[in-house]
C-alpha cells in the first residue's frame, strides 16, 4: 500500500470514526474498550452490526496509523542519511520517491 493510500485511509477512517463520536457522545478509545469488555447493550441486530463496525473502523485506524508512523520514519532515515549534517528539504510526497513498504490491509477495507 502506497503512503497516498494510507494517508487516504486514513482520513476517511477518521471521518466514519467521527461520526459515532458525535452519535454516541465518547470517544473511540472508550467505546472500544467497552465493546471488548463485552459490556455494551446493544439492543439487537442493527446496533450490533453498527458497534461491530465501529470497532472495525478503530482497529483499521490504529494499523494505518502504525503503518504511516514506520513509514514516516523511514522516510525521514533516508532523508538524514542522504543529506548527513544540512538541513532537510521536506518534499511534498508527490515528488518524493516512493518506498516500497507495503502492507496486507486493503484500501477497498475504508467503506
Amino acid at each position: 500500500m502506497k503512503l497516498q493510500d494510507i494517508i487516504l485511509d486514513l482520513h476517511a477512517l477518521e471521518e466514519r470514526i467521527r461520526a459515532y463520536e458525535r452519535k454516541y457522545g465518547i470517544t473511540s478509545h472508550d467505546f472500544y474498550e467497552l465493546y471488548h469488555a463485552g459490556v455494551l447493550d446493544d439492543e439487537g441486530f442493527e446496533k450490533t452490526r453498527e458497534f461491530t463496525r465501529w470497532a472495525s473502523a478503530y482497529e483499521m485506524k490504529q494499523e494505518r496509523e502504525a503503518t504511516f508512523e514506520q513509514l514516516s520514519e523511514e522516510r525521514v532515515s533516508r532523508m538524514r542519511r542522504q543529506l548527513p549534517n544540512r538541513p532537510i528539504q521536506l518534499l511534498t510526497t508527490s515528488t518524493f520517491p516512493p518506498t516500497s513498504s507495503t502492507t496486507a490491509m486493503s484500501s477497498s477495507a475504508v467503506g
